[in-house]
């Protein structure tokens, strides 16, 4: 089992398998595969709006996940899907997103 936290705290990120279940991602896979569903060049803008996205950002063992990094307040508000594939790739330079609707700036040194 692995500690969460000290994973989060240590590198910054955490792996945790098995958080949704199989039949629950290729559902997600297959509602995200409609053609119907509108698409830029390169993915899909406020996900959040689409069902399948808002009921796995909406979804306990997730939300779990969250608060426990950020605290019992966090809920999701946002959703962009990156459309990358093999026939498909482009560069996604690294940048820091700067329109997140923060109450507190944290700095830690380092970052």
């Amino acid at each position: 089992m692995i500690d969460f936290g000290q994973a989060i705290e240590g590198c910054g990120f955490a792996i945790v398998p098995n958080v949704l279940p199989e039949p629950t991602i290729a559902s997600l896979l297959e509602q995200l595969a409609d053609p119907a569903l509108r698409r830029s060049r390169a993915g899909i803008r406020h996900a959040l709006s689409l069902p399948a996205i808002a009921a796995i950002a909406h979804d306990d063992r997730l939300i779990g996940l969250a608060r426990a990094v950020l605290g019992s307040d966090t809920i999701p508000f946002r959703a962009t899907l990156f459309d990358k594939s093999p026939v498909s790739n482009w560069l996604v330079v690294w940048h820091q997103d700067t329109a997140l609707p923060l109450r507190i700036q944290h700095r830690k040194v380092g970052w």
